[in-house]
């Protein structure tokens, strides 16, 4: 099971582009996950142009992992003429389907336009793979139990996809007995939420370590650190898309930026290009919660909270939008307190020779 990888990135660390997996076999194309920078990726890549059904599965629901989704059915409908594929847990407990499905109510998008398929119905379809286990693991505390590693019975082997998790007992089980491949997220800065490469080191021997695929990088100095103990580092297939036009507007008023809508590409636009220096708040005007508008909020709430220390201020009349926000904020595991809503852009944040500028946002 040679996995590719659209980047292995984690959220913030937009150079390396989100965080996601694939292969394609008899022109099915299998993705385990499709952030804000997956459907971009796929679009780059000449072997896309063949594919003939898709099939998906989330590990959870944080931007990075999951906001691809709106692309990706639109794709399938428009496209192939086909429903998206979408692979959930088959117990009756997990919510991962009511999820997705709150989540495509959120961006407007007909639930009727997916097929959704547990991982029992997937048994015996694939050659790389005869079957895969969804497995509950650690990661986000607001998205306690709705996390998910992912156990792959291939014919080299057992193959473990870690997805983002601090969870060491399933590689330990592992590694105690026998296997074919790891993939593993790890981090040197940010340890609460990420498997600490250090804790990866200590648990893995060395005679086993060329087994072990690390991914999902905080830096690119992890990536050296890696490589210099023995790990394997996923295959990435990405291209530089930073060159792709930024389908937002975006005006800096001294320490304010205001943005026209923050859509798959616009937080890796946003951190790339700079535009985010010397910025203490942002405003979002939002008309409505397509996925062209609020696909990479995740990542941009996640910013202002941790990184502004204040809230998104999102400026909106629409009780709809407001209440849609309430339930993108929960899925994409944010903060309730990363945002604060306004009915519009505060009139103080403009001197009068920036009038225009308030109303071609509005426009």
């Amino acid at each position: 099971m040679n996995l590719k990888f659209l980047g292995i990135g984690s959220a913030f660390q937009t150079s390396l582009y989100n965080n996601c997996a694939y292969f394609i076999e008899d022109n099915q194309l299998f993705l385990i996950d499709c952030g804000e920078t997956a459907f971009e990726q796929l679009q780059e890549q000449e072997s896309f142009s063949d594919i003939k059904d898709i099939y998906v599965v989330f590990t959870h629901t944080h931007s990075d992992h999951i906001a691809g989704l709106g692309q990706l059915v639109d794709y399938c409908d428009n496209n192939l003429n086909k429903k998206l594929n979408i692979v959930v847990p088959s117990k009756e407990e997990d919510t991962l389907k009511e999820d997705v499905e709150t989540l495509l109510d959120i961006f407007t998008i007909s639930e009727d336009k997916c097929n959704f398929l547990s991982s029992d119905d997937i048994k015996g379809k694939f050659k790389t793979f005869q079957s895969m286990e969804f497995l509950k693991t650690k990661h986000s505390p607001e998205l306690e139990g709705k996390c998910y590693s992912l156990m792959f019975e291939t014919p080299e082997g057992k193959v473990l996809y870690t997805s983002d998790s601090i969870d060491t007992k399933y590689i330990e089980e592992l590694i105690n007995s026998s296997f074919s491949k790891i993939y593993a997220d790890v981090t040197l800065s940010i340890p609460v939420v990420h498997l600490d490469f250090n804790v990866l080191k200590e648990i893995v021997p060395e005679k086993m370590r060329d087994k072990v695929y690390c991914m999902h990088f905080d830096q690119p100095s992890t990536i050296e650190e890696a490589r210099k103990n023995g790990f394997q580092i996923a295959d990435t297939t990405a291209k530089d898309i930073s060159i792709l036009p930024r389908e937002f507007e975006y005006e800096k008023l001294e320490d304010k930026l205001i943005l026209s809508n923050c859509g798959e590409l616009t937080f890796m636009h946003l951190k790339n290009q700079n535009i985010l220096d010397s910025v203490k708040e942002i405003y979002l005007p939002l008309a409505d919660t397509n996925h062209s508008s609020v696909a990479s909020l995740g990542s941009l709430l996640t910013y202002c909270y941790f990184v502004l220390q204040n809230p998104l201020y999102i400026c909106t009349e629409k009780e709809e939008v407001k209440e849609h926000m309430k339930s993108l904020i929960k899925l994409y595991g944010t903060p309730e307190s990363s945002v604060e809503f306004k009915n519009n852009l505060p009139s103080e944040i403009f001197i009068q020779e920036q009038a225009e500028i308030k109303e071609k946002i509005k426009n």
